[in-house]
């Protein structure tokens, strides 16, 4: 199994080298390009996706066919779990790797199998679940009730360097502005 995927398993919670060859038997490893779509909004998707390595970005696109960026995967770190992120097996956004990414893929009725009989997996799975609970808390009463000085400051607490790291276009996206705006208050805030 890949040593990052390795990494990222036992940072999981899943320490014991059985359950984690569970996985590597169930999952497979994807390296895909910069801006490669990994699933998209309205299709099927039947996996589940941790990132081991680089930044996605979820998105939906607008009544006017624009990209709306609303949330980040940095890695390690795990993408919304199935039955959270579809409809009747729909998916409600897109996913897309805003730099080279690896991710491990798992058929989400494998995963399942994994969280019914393996404790740790079970126990993966509650973390998850309530790990997205609360992330999504945060932004939904936080973040969407600040202003745009405010929410850029929150996104740099939780996105540290993601300035740096993917376009400044993606960014004016998830807080809601302009590339321009986004520009002045970035310029603002440096000066102080």
């Amino acid at each position: 199994m890949h040593d990052s995927l390795e990494q990222l398993l036992i940072g999981l919670g899943i320490d014991a080298p059985t359950s984690r060859q569970l996985f590597g038997d169930n999952a497979r490893v994807v390296a895909l390009q910069k801006n490669s779509d990994i699933f998209l909004e309205g299709k099927k998707s039947n996996s589940e996706y941790l990132l081991v390595s680089g930044i996605a970005h979820r998105y939906n696109i607008s009544d006017k066919g624009d990209k709306v960026t609303t949330g980040f995967y940095i890695s390690p770190s795990v993408v919304t779990p199935h039955f959270a992120r579809t409809k009747r097996g729909k998916s409600l956004f897109s996913l897309q790797a805003l730099t080279a990414v690896v991710l491990a893929e798992i058929p989400v009725a494998a995963l399942d199998h994994l969280r019914s009989t393996d404790k740790e997996w079970y126990r993966f799975g509650q973390r998850v679940v309530e790990n997205a609970l609360s992330a999504s808390l945060q932004v939904e009463v936080g973040f969407r009730s600040a202003g745009a000085k405010e929410r850029l400051l929150a996104m740099r607490t939780w996105f540290p360097g993601l300035e740096n790291k993917v376009p400044h276009h993606i960014i004016a996206s998830y807080l809601g502005i302009t590339p321009v705006s986004f520009s002045r208050l970035r310029n603002e805030l440096a000066a102080g």
